[in-house]
C-alpha cells in the first residue's frame, strides 16, 4: 500500500513539475520569443490594465515604451461644427449580430440620435451603479457602459468619472478649464469626438458628454493606424454615427466568454464596416456590456457579474401617445 501510495505521490509531483515547466516555457517563448504580434498583443493589453505594474520588471524602459498602447487622448483638437438631425423621428431600433473566429458581440443601431443620453451612477463620488440599474432608472430601453473611472484602492467601486461628465444638459464633474478628450452629443443629435474645453462644449450645445477614447473614424475614414500601439485583444465597446444620424452602439465579448476579443482596429474596421462617419472607443474590459430591452445582448465577461461603473449611454425609451 505505502509503495502504490508513493507512486502516486510522485505521478502527482511530476504531473505539477511538467505544468509549472509548461505554463513558465509558454509565458518566455510569448514574451521573449521571435513572435513579434504575440508579445505586442501581450504586453499591450497589460499596460492597459488596471495592473501594468505586472509587466514592467519583465522589460526595460525602452521596450516597454516601445509597445506603449496609444493613448486615450489619442483624438484631433475639436471643432465647432457638427451635424444636424433634429428632424429624424424613427423610432426605429436595430441589433446586428457580429460574430468572427476571434469573437462575438452585437451592434444596435439607433435610428434617431436623440434618443442617446449619458447615464450617470446616482451614487456620484461614492459607488458606481450597474448599466441594467441606470437603464431601469432612467426607463430607457438600451444602454452601453461608457468612460472611464477613477478606481480607488483597486477596488473597483466606479463612483468617480474620469474626466468632463455631461448629462442631459447638466454638468456633473470634471476640471472646466482643461482641455480634454470629449466624446459627446449635441442637442441636435450629433456625435462630437476631440479634444474640448467645457466653455467649448457649452458653446456648441453639448447636452451629454464623458471623457474617453481614442477616436477610431474621422470623416469616415480610419483614424488609428496599423503602426498605432496596441491595446491587445480584450472585450470592447465603442460608439459611431452614421452619416444618416443613426447612433451606432457596440459590444464585443471576450476573455473565453463568447470569444477572446477585439483590438482598437477590430473594432474601428467593424465601425467603418456599418458605415460610421465619426466614431470613439469607450471604456472595455469586464466594464463592456449591452443591456436591451431587459435581457443582455453582450453580457460582462466579469465572472462576478455586472461592474459598478460611473457613466453609460442610454437610449430613451419612446413615449406613448
Amino acid at each position: 500500500m505505502r509503495t502504490k501510495w508513493q507512486m502516486i505521490k510522485r505521478l502527482l509531483f511530476a504531473t505539477c513539475c511538467f505544468g509549472l515547466y509548461f505554463v513558465l516555457s509558454t509565458a518566455a517563448i510569448s514574451l521573449y520569443g521571435p513572435f513579434e504580434n504575440i508579445r505586442s498583443t501581450i504586453v499591450g493589453m497589460v499596460l492597459t490594465s488596471r495592473h501594468p505594474f505586472v509587466i514592467t520588471p519583465f522589460f526595460s524602459k525602452e521596450t516597454l515604451a516601445k509597445y506603449q498602447p496609444v493613448g486615450l487622448d489619442q483624438m484631433d483638437r475639436g471643432t465647432d461644427t457638427a451635424g444636424n438631425f433634429s428632424d429624424i423621428s424613427d423610432e426605429g431600433i436595430e441589433e446586428i449580430p457580429i460574430k468572427t473566429a476571434k469573437f462575438t458581440g452585437t451592434m444596435l443601431v439607433v435610428k434617431d440620435p436623440k434618443r442617446v443620453h449619458v447615464g450617470v451612477t446616482k451614487h456620484l463620488n461614492h459607488v458606481g451603479q450597474t448599466v441594467s440599474e441606470m437603464v431601469k432608472d432612467a426607463n430607457a430601453v438600451a444602454g452601453v457602459n461608457a468612460g472611464g473611472f477613477f478606481d480607488k484602492e483597486g477596488l473597483g467601486t466606479g463612483g468617480i468619472p474620469m474626466g468632463l461628465t455631461i448629462s442631459r444638459g447638466s454638468y456633473v464633474s470634471g476640471d472646466k478649464k482643461a482641455l480634454q478628450p470629449v466624446i459627446g452629443m449635441t442637442s441636435k443629435g450629433a456625435l462630437v469626438v476631440g479634444k474640448y474645453t467645457y466653455d467649448e462644449l457649452e458653446r456648441m450645445g453639448i447636452k451629454d458628454a464623458i471623457s474617453f477614447g481614442p477616436e477610431l473614424v474621422k470623416d469616415g475614414k480610419p483614424y488609428l493606424k496599423e503602426s498605432s500601439g496596441s491595446w491587445g485583444i480584450a472585450p470592447r465597446t465603442a460608439i459611431g454615427q452614421r452619416e444618416d444620424g443613426a447612433i451606432l452602439l457596440l459590444a464585443i465579448s471576450g476573455r473565453g466568454n463568447n470569444g477572446i476579443g477585439a483590438t482598437l482596429l477590430d473594432i474601428q474596421n467593424i465601425m467603418l464596416e456599418q458605415g460610421a462617419v465619426i466614431a470613439a472607443n469607450l471604456d472595455g474590459g469586464y466594464s463592456t456590456e449591452l443591456y436591451y430591452q431587459g435581457k443582455f445582448l453582450v453580457p460582462p465577461s466579469n465572472p462576478l457579474g455586472e461592474r459598478y461603473v460611473a457613466t453609460s449611454f442610454l437610449v430613451d425609451g419612446v413615449k406613448k401617445q
